[in-house]
């Protein structure tokens, strides 16, 4: 069972991306174990709770969601990287930063079950991103 960090500094959009999690459990098992408003709390928080995967958001104040993953790529055992945003023109800094998948919002519950299971598959240190950004 996967564990999920959760970052977006939009509660409203926290909380969506639990509803879409919910309808993808059956096909994608996982355990929330926190979320974030911003992209700091979101690196303060990583040691402590240790998830497999991190659903990111790009646009945040102070640190963006881009920062955030060069930060989290630095790490022996980096947690693989979903970005879940509404811009679809930072995907190429997203193949950067080894991403695992690049969703658009508002996202659907099969692309997400998709990008979970394929981390489920893979190894840590692997290269992540699917080809193309997905809608």
């Amino acid at each position: 069972m996967l564990r999920l960090l959760i970052v977006d500094d939009e509660p409203p959009a926290r909380a969506r991306i639990r509803q879409v999690l919910a309808d993808a459990a059956a096909a994608a098992p996982h355990e929330i174990v926190g979320e974030a408003p911003n992209g700091v709390t979101a690196l303060e928080l990583m040691d402590r709770l240790q998830p497999d995967v991190v659903l990111l958001d790009i646009h945040m104040p102070g640190m963006n969601g881009i920062e955030v993953a060069r930060h989290l790529a630095a790490r022996p055992q980096p947690p693989a990287i979903i970005f879940v945003t509404a811009y679809d023109e930072h995907a190429l800094e997203a193949f950067e930063v080894q991403a695992l998948a690049y969703l658009l919002k508002p996202v659907r519950a099969d692309k997400l079950a998709a990008a979970l299971a394929r981390a489920q598959r893979l190894g840590p240190n692997e290269p992540r991103l699917e080809q193309g950004a997905q809608a």
